[in-house]
């Protein structure tokens, strides 16, 4: 049986603009059994892989409850190509026929660049201008967002370079397109037989890599593209709207399929994030957060297929340990997402504010001498900052940027993307900008906001927050929640406000001001696994670290890591103390994890993981549970128990 090694050169056929998927409509369900996807219809059973022991069912879960004697489970190195225990041809043609001949062996996506049998100049020349697209890597079986995190190795850039040469480095070696729960059963069960790393990706926007892996196994979900409106879903904990969809929907496809039948639902502010991934499991913040909390607050049920092969639901009756965990916990951690039920609400008008501004010509006139501290600049941004608490708590989300000037050296430049305001009109909009723009009036700051109101969710999601740009392997990012104590306070305010321009202004910024409240998400403190400092929470903050795009040095690149580590994002910490980061922004090397990205529910996280997954065949980097393993100093290598 033949498996299709997959070029870039066959792939780009295949790209096209993204089309509205079809969507069905139901009007009652009181179980996610009520609602059967067409990927849901097509199973594994014992029956299939009686003579197969390459693809047979682990054990039984039900009995393990993740204590110590767990741990006794036989966890070896996970086996590379390069391994005597490889699989056969003849083994990868079994899983092949069991995932429906989906089984690919994809080319690097920059291969095309370098000269050999994979060379296309016009295909180079179309990698290399897109490369910073995000459709162009979430296209491709195993490209992700962060080339950084699966080792460079095959950079279009380098291409013309003499001397270096494409190889996979840390992008899987095979990956099974999955188009239902079957493929996705005999995925997981040929890895753990075989003791393969198994990693899953969905669009691979993600900042760490997760969805790579050096010698693995992919899991590909981004075809579980069905829908289904549930006009009232009755359940013992809610009574309404709902949607069920697959794991490889998009936070955009969602939206669309919301709005077309009145509703709007809780995903991602970004245009291409896969919504039924890392996102959703790793808590998720939202525009409409600050009103709704977080979409893990959002899940009613899971379609899940675990570690051990089997296809099961998590709800709050049904395995309702790993449905809690699932809520927060993260991404390609306990299992693998097949659907979710998640709550929708009805539509309502947004109305949107956009706005810029830069350093006054005060500020401008004393950098001849050296002097580039922009007071007048800083001004407005803490007169704007002041006003969060008030503003999250009338349900605004707003996204901005503070970014050097392109221009002039020593200015920097504040970008609203966008002022989001649902339910208020222009008037309420502009009135809660009043001060903001007063007060940039008094110091000779020139900012005049632009808003507009819109029909419904999606318009004004569309118009207000463009596509990101991807693809970069020279920055490295950092994170932090700012709790809503640090207002309390003249003293408090300063002082975070103080180490946030310290490092701005030495930096950049990307933040968020949002109020994901237990009381917006309409959810109990122990209910699921988001963070709990996320409840406290209005501003959620980036920074980072760059470096010179022709480095690949990773020693050179951990030092600047580090720096950005020990540096800026502990001056953050120091003033935010007790709170936590968002795991999907993190600071890569983040001290004290499993504190900071889950606080005090990472106990019951870390012993459901091994009642779960007690063979470890689940593994990011990142994760619950990644501190059993280790891949190496620059973690590309293999990966073995600790």
């Amino acid at each position: 049986m033949k498996i299709s090694q997959v070029s870039v050169l066959g792939l780009f056929a295949a790209m096209t603009s993204a089309a509205a998927l079809p969507v069905e409509t139901q009007e009652v369900a009181t179980r996610s059994s009520d609602v059967v996807l067409p990927a849901e219809k097509i199973v594994l059973t014992d029956a299939d892989v009686h003579d197969y022991p390459e693809v047979s069912f682990g054990k039984e879960l039900e009995d393990n409850d993740g204590s110590a004697a767990v741990r006794s489970y036989k966890r070896s190195c996970k086996v590379i190509p390069s391994d005597r225990e490889w699989p056969s041809k003849v083994k990868w043609s079994i899983l092949n026929f069991f995932a429906g001949k989906q089984l690919v062996k994809p080319d690097p996506i920059g291969d095309v660049c370098f000269h050999g049998l994979a060379y296309n100049a016009a295909k180079c020349a179309n990698v290399t201008a897109e490369w910073s697209d995000s459709d162009l890597h979430i296209n491709h079986p195993t490209s992700i967002i962060s080339p950084l995190n699966q080792g460079m190795t095959c950079l279009p850039v380098d291409g013309s370079v003499v001397g270096r040469k494409c190889s996979l480095g840390g992008y899987p070696v095979y990956v099974v397109n999955a188009r239902n729960a079957k493929h996705i059963q005999a995925a997981v069960n040929f890895a753990r037989n075989m003791n393969i790393r198994l990693v899953v990706k969905n669009t691979g926007h993600d900042f760490h890599g997760k969805a790579s892996g050096f010698g693995s196994l992919s899991i590909r979900t981004h075809h579980l593209k069905d829908i289904v409106i549930i006009k009232k879903y009755r359940s013992k904990r809610y009574t309404g709207p709902a949607i069920k969809a697959g794991s490889g929907v998009q936070g955009f496809e969602l939206y669309a399929a919301a709005h077309a039948a009145g509703f709007m639902a809780v995903a991602g502010e970004g245009v291409t994030i896969g919504w039924g991934g890392g996102y959703i499991q790793g808590g998720g913040h939202s525009p409409l957060s600050s009103i709704h909390g977080m979409a893990a607050d959002q899940v009613l049920a899971y379609e899940v297929v675990l570690s051990n092969g089997r296809f099961i639901t998590a709800d709050p009756d049904t395995n309702s340990d790993l449905f809690w965990a699932m809520r927060g916990g993260g991404g390609g951690t306990f299992g693998v997402l097949v659907s979710i039920i998640v709550k929708a609400f009805p539509d309502k008008p947004v109305t949107i504010s956009t706005f810029t501004f830069n350093p006054s010509p005060k500020d401008i006139s004393k950098y001849a001498a050296g002097n580039t501290a922009n007071d007048d600049f800083w001004t407005v941004i803490k007169h704007y900052f002041s006003l969060f608490p008030k503003h999250a708590d009338k349900g605004i989300y707003s996204y901005f940027k503070i970014f050097p000037n392109a221009t002039t050296s020593g200015a920097q430049t504040f970008t609203m993307l966008p002022f989001f305001a649902p339910g208020k009109t222009v008037a309420e909009v502009n009135a809660l900008l009043a001060s903001t723009v007063k007060v940039a009036k008094s110091v000779g700051v020139s900012l005049t906001p632009k808003t507009v109101a819109y029909p419904g969710f999606y318009e004004a999601w569309k118009a207000g927050f463009p596509q990101e740009l991807v693809g970069v392997w020279n920055v490295q990012s950092g994170s932090r929640l700012f709790p809503r104590q640090n207002w309390d306070s003249t003293a408090k305010f300063d002082a975070q406000f103080d180490a946030i321009r310290e490092v701005v202004s030495a930096a950049y910024l990307i933040a968020f001001n949002i109020a994901p409240t237990l009381a917006a998400g309409k959810i109990t403190a122990n209910e699921n696994a988001v963070l709990p400092a996320w409840r406290n929470t209005v501003m959620h903050a980036i920074t980072g670290t760059r470096w010179d795009i022709n480095i690949r040095d990773y020693n050179i690149i951990r030092a600047k890591q580090k720096a950005l580590t020990d540096g800026p994002m502990q001056r953050w910490r120091d003033v935010s103390p007790g709170s936590g980061v968002y795991l999907a922004e993190c600071d890569y090397n983040e001290p004290n994890r499993q504190e900071a990205f889950w606080g005090s529910k990472y106990p019951r996280l870390y012993k459901l993981k091994h009642k779960y997954d007690p063979l470890g065949v689940f593994f990011t980097e990142i994760s619950v549970g990644s501190e059993d393993w280790r891949t190496g100093n620059d973690h590309l290598g293999r990966l073995c128990p600790v």
